[in-house]
């Protein structure tokens, strides 16, 4: 039975931590969300219960079998559907109150600039497979005045890095890479196997088999995920976005990042300190424009074990 609810009424409990003022804020922030798998699907759902009413949501996918294990709107009776179509239905089965707006196009980096111009979020949550097209949806907002934030899960580990409105950090260089590249540019260096040989992490803190590692790496599997570890790292990143909009409580802005090695019991905020000695040779070595050096190190690396 249907029955008209009040606002304060679904979200009462909220108030036991929340001001009435800090869940108008919410109330009335816009959040865009570009990817909405299993991270994006998952924050999306999380905002939308604590009260968030505007989203705007961006995915060109539909769901797929491979989604299930992890993705919050993914079931039998929604394979197929589009993903940001799936995930409006949820949140306005929440919140009837809420605008959504479900944006299944697959767009380009100045259309995203376009929207966030018109649309004007708070908020703009990169969540693309895509890991160098994210890298820019974030510069996009941060240049344009918005808060931009990400949360990446790996196996059993990830990370969530955000940035203020014209942050001064960007997420290539916390990394330690270019940031004068192209975007063309910047997929080609995150994508190029020799350059994945660095991410051992996923290995020792991921639980990453060796072998799907190595596949991986060389474009035959995909990151491998567990709902656990990804709708963690999406309340974690939740958490931070209702950190932003209310403007209470210490928030993790880079170059502090949240860090996660759950199947070692760690979960953390550092700044991050990636070895940029390393990278600016690395870089060289493995440039998809330099041989010599770089075609002996990526034989070398070839045969790399980690059991």
């Amino acid at each position: 039975m249907s029955r008209n609810i009040d606002y304060y009424e679904l979200f009462e409990r909220n108030l036991g931590i929340l001001t009435q003022k800090d869940q108008e804020r919410i109330r009335e922030a816009r959040v865009m969300i570009v990817g909405i798998g299993g991270m994006g699907g998952a924050v999306a759902i999380l905002l939308a219960r604590t009260g968030f009413t505007n989203f705007y949501l961006v995915d060109p996918e539909t769901y797929e079998p491979t989604n299930m294990n992890r993705q919050i709107g993914c079931f039998i009776d929604t394979l197929g559907k589009y993903k940001v179509e799936v995930i409006k239905n949820e949140i306005l089965r929440i919140n009837p109150e809420a605008q959504v707006v479900s944006d299944a196009r697959k767009l380009s980096l100045p259309e995203i600039e376009s929207i966030i111009k018109e649309w004007c979020p708070d908020v703009v949550v990169a969540e693309a497979d895509d890991v160098a097209f994210s890298a820019k949806v974030m510069r996009i907002a941060t240049s344009n005045g918005v808060y931009a934030v990400t949360g990446m899960p790996s196996g059993f580990t990830g990370y969530i890095m955000a940035f203020p409105p014209y942050s001064k950090y960007t997420p290539e260089g916390l990394f330690g890479l270019p940031e004068n590249l192209s975007y063309e540019e910047l997929y080609q260096l995150v994508e190029a196997p020799e350059n994945k040989c660095g991410r051992r992490w996923y290995l020792y803190h991921g639980k990453w088999r060796v072998s799907w590692f190595k596949e991986w790496r060389e474009g035959k599997k995909p990151i491998p995920q567990i709902a656990p570890a990804v709708w963690l790292v999406a309340s974690l990143t939740a958490t931070e976005i209702i950190k932003y909009v209310v403007g209470k409580w210490k928030l993790a802005l880079a170059p502090y990042l949240w860090y996660f090695a759950i199947a070692d019991n760690e979960i953390f905020v550092r700044k991050y300190a990636e070895n940029r000695l390393f990278n600016k040779y690395a870089l060289k070595a493995f440039s998809i424009k330099t041989l010599g050096i770089g075609r002996r190190w990526r034989a070398r690396l070839g045969g790399w074990r980690a059991e």
